[in-house]
């Protein structure tokens, strides 16, 4: 269940095998996900009416443009809350283009991508694989030292897209690697994709829509 599999398919031994202790402060985190979430979203909206509210009051320009400002920074956080509470949700799985979800996850990492993926549609959940995506993006990018660029080539393959996410050579790694390609690679199967693991480079396939 924990393990993340290299090129051959075998167990992969470049990143150290997950730790039973941190995968379990992660479950214990999203264990109080549900009920944060109901709680951030009664505060937002409260706090989004009062907003709405203060921008009709204001009588001066400065304060009608702090308020403008408000409104924005309110609107960013909902939709980061809103990608977030989604993945405490049952994966429902849509047809989605693969372009969509590389550009979201890398979005997400803050990563730049080059290279051509085929243009096809997946079958997925949107929210689980994008974090999946993301964590891989942002692992394959390493630090800012090294650009933050990786090169994808995917290509379908029967009823999969096979993405190949290649990486800076020789990119540093975070202890916590092992971890998040273990959650990573949980999130794939379970829609019906798989991950391996290559030198400075990482494969994911993702089922195409029938």
């Amino acid at each position: 269940m924990t393990e993340h599999l290299d090129e051959s398919g075998a167990p992969c031994k470049r990143h150290p095998a997950p730790s039973a202790a941190n995968l379990m402060a992660m479950a214990l985190l999203g264990s109080r996900m549900p009920s944060f979430h109901h709680d951030v979203a009664s505060k937002l909206q409260s706090l989004m009416m009062a907003v709405d509210e203060l921008s009709e009051l204001a009588e001066t320009i400065e304060a009608r443009a702090a308020a403008t400002a408000a409104m924005t920074a309110l609107k960013d956080l909902t939709n980061l809350f809103s990608m977030n509470r989604a993945l405490g949700k049952a994966p429902q799985r849509r047809p989605t283009p693969a372009a969509e979800v590389f550009a979201r996850a890398a979005e997400r990492s803050s990563v730049k991508t080059a290279g051509e993926l085929a243009t096809c549609t997946v079958d997925i959940a949107l929210p689980s694989i994008i974090h999946a995506v993301a964590v891989i993006l942002d692992l394959a990018a390493g630090p800012l030292a090294h650009g933050r660029t990786v090169e994808l080539t995917g290509e379908t393959k029967g009823h999969v897209l096979e993405v190949v996410v290649t990486g800076p050579p020789n990119t540093p790694l975070p202890p916590n690697a092992g971890d998040v390609l273990a959650l990573a690679s949980f999130a794939l199967v379970r829609e019906g994709g798989e991950l391996r693991c290559g030198a400075d480079r990482y494969t994911i396939k993702l089922p195409l829509t029938a």
